[in-house]
C-alpha cells in the first residue's frame, strides 16, 4: 500500500500553493486536492510529477510503499500461484 511520507497540503501551503491557487492556476484540480487532504494516494503520475516539480522533491520523498497483509494476499500470492501452475 502506498502512503504519503509528508503532509502534502502543508508542504504545498509552505510554497504558497493552497486550494484557491491550485484551482486558479489549474495546477491541481479540486479532486486531487481533496485526495491530498484525505491522504489518498490514488493520484495520477502526472499529478505526482507536478507535485515533485512544485515541492522540488523526488517521488521517494513524497510516497512510500508499506506492505500489508492484504497486499501479500491479493498480489504476492497470485504471483506465487501462477508460478506453481506453470511448472
Amino acid at each position: 500500500m502506498l502512503e504519503y511520507k509528508i503532509n502534502v497540503i502543508k508542504e504545498l501551503e509552505n510554497v504558497g500553493v493552497n486550494t484557491t491557487v491550485a484551482r486558479k492556476t489549474g495546477v491541481f484540480g479540486q479532486e486531487t486536492m481533496r485526495k491530498f487532504r484525505n491522504k489518498d494516494t490514488s493520484i495520477s503520475l502526472d499529478n505526482l510529477n507536478r507535485l515533485c516539480c512544485i515541492l522540488e522533491m523526488q517521488p521517494r520523498d513524497i510516497i512510500k510503499y508499506v506492505e500489508t497483509d492484504d497486499d501479500r494476499e491479493k498480489i504476492i500470492s497470485k504471483i506465487c500461484e501462477k508460478a506453481i501452475d506453470n511448472h
